[in-house]
C-alpha cells in the first residue's frame, strides 16, 4: 500500500549482455497499477544509470510503445543506492492481452549519443472478466426478458382472439345463410350442411338468381397481418419526442399490438419507445430519449378489413 494505491509490483534482474531466468508474471488489460522494479547488471556487476536516459520499448499484440525516464511523466525512474535500479510504473498502453516483451533502451556519455540496449524479458496479458466484449447484467436485461415475454403473451392473446372471431364470425354467417334459404321453403340448409360451402355456390332453384359469399359479406374478421414498421433516427419530432407513421391494413375496428423486433430490443428499451395511440390507419410512437440508431417495430393486426 503505497499513499492510498493498492499496486502489483514485480521484481525483475536484467542483465545488459545475457538473458536472466525471471518468473513469471501476468498482468490484467487495462490495469494503471502495475509497476516493475528492475535491477540491471552488467554480467552480474550493478550498472550505474546515474546520468543516464532509459527508455523502456514493449512489443506487444497491437504494436510497439515506449516509456521514457527523460520525459517529465513518462513514468520511469532511475534510483537505488547503486544507482542501477529502474521503477517503471506500467501505462495501460503499454500492454495489450497475449505476451509482451520489453527491454531497456540506455542512453549516456557525451549528449546522451551511447546507447546499449538490454536483454529482453518478457510477461503476459490477459483480459478481465468484464471487458469491452462482454455483457454486464444489469437492471435493464430483466426488463429486455419481460418486454419480451409481454410480446410473447399478446401475441398468444392476439391469436387465440383471432380463432374466437373466426369461430363466432363463422357460426353467425352460416346461420343466417341457412334461416334465408329456409324462408324459400324449398330448400333448407343447416349450419353443420353448409360448413365446407366453396365461396362463390348458387343453390337448387336460387340457380338463376345465384350469389356470393365473402368472408366480409358474413361479417368476419379479416386474417391476421404481420408489418414490420422502421423507425429511422431522424423522424422523431424534436418537441414531445413523438412522430405518425402510416401503416397499411389498419382500420378504426383494427386490434393493433405492437413490439420491437428482437434486434432492436436494447435500444428500443433504453430509449422508452412506445406506440401510444392509433388513428386513420396511422399509428402514433413516443420515447423518453431518440434512440441511438434505427430501430424496428412488429406490428399485429387484428380485426375487421
Amino acid at each position: 500500500m503505497d499513499g492510498g494505491e493498492v499496486l502489483k509490483k514485480f521484481e525483475i534482474a536484467l542483465d545488459i549482455g545475457r538473458s536472466i531466468s525471471n518468473r513469471e508474471f501476468s498482468v490484467v488489460e487495462g490495469d494503471t497499477g502495475n509497476v516493475l522494479h528492475i535491477l540491471l547488471t552488467d554480467d552480474g556487476e550493478p550498472v550505474n544509470l546515474s546520468g543516464c536516459r532509459v527508455l523502456a520499448i514493449f512489443s506487444k499484440s497491437t504494436g510497439t510503445s515506449s516509456q521514457d525516464s527523460g520525459a517529465e511523466d513518462g513514468g520511469v525512474c532511475i534510483g537505488g543506492a547503486a544507482g542501477n535500479e529502474v521503477t517503471i510504473s506500467l501505462f495501460s498502453t503499454s500492454f495489450a492481452p497475449g505476451m509482451v516483451e520489453c527491454e531497456l533502451q540506455i542512453y549516456s556519455g557525451a549528449a546522451l549519443k551511447t546507447l546499449v540496449t538490454s536483454a529482453k524479458f518478457n510477461f503476459t496479458c490477459r483480459r478481465g472478466i468484464l471487458n469491452d466484449e462482454t455483457v454486464q447484467s444489469t437492471g435493464e436485461y430483466p426488463l429486455l426478458v419481460g418486454l419480451m415475454a409481454q410480446a410473447a403473451a399478446a401475441v398468444e392473446t392476439a391469436d387465440a382472439a383471432a380463432a374466437a372471431a373466426y369461430a363466432a364470425a363463422a357460426a353467425t354467417g352460416q346461420a343466417a345463410h341457412a334461416a334465408r334459404h329456409a324462408e324459400g321453403g324449398a330448400d333448407p340448409i343447416s349450419p353443420a350442411s353448409i360448413g365446407a360451402a366453396e365461396e362463390n355456390h348458387t343453390h337448387g332453384e336460387y340457380a338463376a338468381a345465384g350469389h356470393t359469399h365473402t368472408l366480409s359479406s358474413l361479417g368476419a374478421a379479416a386474417a391476421p397481418q404481420t408489418k414490420e414498421l422502421f423507425l429511422d433516427t431522424s423522424g422523431w419530432e424534436s418537441f414531445g419526442l413523438t412522430r405518425w407513421e402510416t401503416v397499411p391494413g389498419i382500420t378504426d375496428e383494427s386490434i393493433i399490438i405492437v413490439t420491437p423486433a428482437p434486434a432492436s430490443l436494447k435500444l428500443w428499451a433504453e430509449a422508452g419507445v412506445r406506440c401510444i395511440t392509433s388513428n386513420n390507419g396511422q399509428l402514433k410512437f413516443a420515447c423518453d430519449t431518440v434512440p441511438a440508431d434505427s430501430v424496428t417495430a412488429n406490428i399485429l393486426i387484428v380485426g375487421r378489413a
